[in-house]
């Protein structure tokens, strides 16, 4: 040793790594940074901590692949109390055999000064080409009054593109919160362990970290055709326009009034009025109703090819059961298949009791998406939280939007449509 009581021949190898132009290239290196000191001779079970690090080091060390550059540095192995007690055992690139025998000849004794190993760590991977990583395992924090996670800010400040990893083994809360911290600076990860087989699974997972390839960033989605409004109608005119065509007309049962259209129900339906317009794209339609459901009474937002075929999304008093429910129903080619929630067990929807009929007309927030040739329906009570009801398929395109009501064979309520908008991609 030299007068100062440090290894010449490691300072050395750690000053020239330190200032060396030489560019070194490799699939990976990382550093490995042993605590040695003094509380790594305490026990854990019936062995030291510095046993069950050595251990499971150098089963990590046997396991790395050889296209892995490899260091070992640790703090606190030579004397006490001496915050400059920090060296470089084995510099990165050392052979598996000369690491595994810096790894058996640690002794621990001294401080922790984790700030001037961050700093000699970063020095010794500066001039590294790849991807680069301190690994540092520890039973503390710091003791020498330096700030361990302003050093790793330092180097990343300093545009070096390393990661640090930190295990911190057998620690206190307060202990990790340090630790933590300098795997937060130093974009890694915090792995914690109480004993030698978390020692050995979180060593395994720092492994994962530092010799996987660097995970591929997903391409973005490509950006989807902006949407646009299509349609849009809060009816606020005296009549429908040339817009729409009124299937089974009644003018007894239909109206425009007070910036709505109402649509008186009948049995069987009259007055589906639909838009002219036909959509080839795919849409989101979205309409507001107001309705009071008793038994039989049924409206919705409509997808019309014809009379035989077509949806229908919207809310009903169901016979017999005294309830209400959303319904998303389709007729096609004659044959009829109806979705709707389990009466029994869906009683709410948002913070609509649905047990009963309605005794007050309500509003009900009703949508159809296309995407494709499926149909997905929806009911919501706000407009904001919805209950997706289901999905048709239907294969025929040249559907209209509509609206309708029916009573079926009950009691003839009116329901009232407004805000009707259709957005979508032509």
């Amino acid at each position: 040793m030299g007068a100062n009581g440090r290894r010449p021949g490691l300072w050395s190898v750690g000053l020239l790594l330190a200032w060396s132009t030489t560019v070194i290239a490799a699939d990976a290196s990382v550093l490995f940074v042993l605590d040695g000191s003094g509380s790594m001779q305490a026990k854990i079970g019936d062995k030291r901590k510095i046993e069950v690090a050595r251990t499971v080091m150098s089963n990590l060390v046997k396991s790395l692949p050889a296209n892995v550059r490899i260091g070992l540095e640790t703090y606190g192995r030579n004397r006490k109390d001496d915050c400059k007690d920090i060296e470089v055992l084995a510099p990165v690139g050392s052979d598996h055999t000369t690491v595994l025998k810096a790894v058996n000849a640690l002794d621990p004794k001294g401080s922790t000064p984790l700030t001037g190993a961050i700093r000699l760590a970063s020095s010794q991977l500066r001039e590294v080409e790849g991807r680069a990583s301190v690994v540092i395992v520890s039973d503390g924090k710091e003791t020498c009054e330096g700030d361990p996670c302003a050093a790793v800010r330092e180097a990343i400040a300093q545009g070096m593109k390393l990661q640090f990893h930190v295990v911190g083994f057998d620690v206190t809360a307060d202990e990790a919160e340090q630790l933590k911290c300098i795997a937060k600076e130093g974009k890694g990860k915090y792995f914690a362990a109480t004993n030698a087989e978390e020692l050995g699974t979180a060593l395994a997972q720092v492994k994962e970290e530092v010799v996987a390839p660097p995970k591929k960033e997903a391409p973005p989605p490509p950006s989807p055709a902006k949407k646009q409004t299509l349609m849009e109608d809060t009816f606020e005119r005296a009549d429908l326009g040339a817009d729409y065509e009124v299937v089974e007309s009644d003018t007894n049962r239909l109206a425009l009034d007070s910036g709505k259209l109402l649509i008186v129900a009948a049995n069987p339906p009259k007055n589906i009025v639909l838009h002219k317009k036909t959509l080839a794209g795919d849409f989101i339609a979205t309409v507001t109703m107001n309705m009071q459901l008793t038994e039989r009474n049924r409206g919705g937002l409509y997808y019309w090819l014809d009379s035989e075929n077509y949806l229908s999304i919207g809310v009903h008093g169901q016979c017999c059961t005294d309830r209400r429910f959303p319904s998303f129903y389709k007729r096609i080619s004659g044959q009829e298949n109806d979705i709707e929630p389990d009466q029994y067990k869906v009683t709410t929807l948002g913070s609509r009791e649905l047990k009963n009929f309605a005794t007050t007309p309500e509003v009900w927030y009703l949508q159809l998406e296309r995407t494709g040739l499926k149909y997905t329906g929806r009911v919501s009570v706000d407009g904001a939280k919805w209950m997706d009801i289901g999905t048709h398929t239907i294969v025929q395109k040249n559907g209209r939007l509509g609206f309708g009501a029916s009573s079926g064979g009950g009691v003839e309520n009116p329901a009232e449509f407004d805000d009707f908008v259709v957005q979508g991609t032509q």
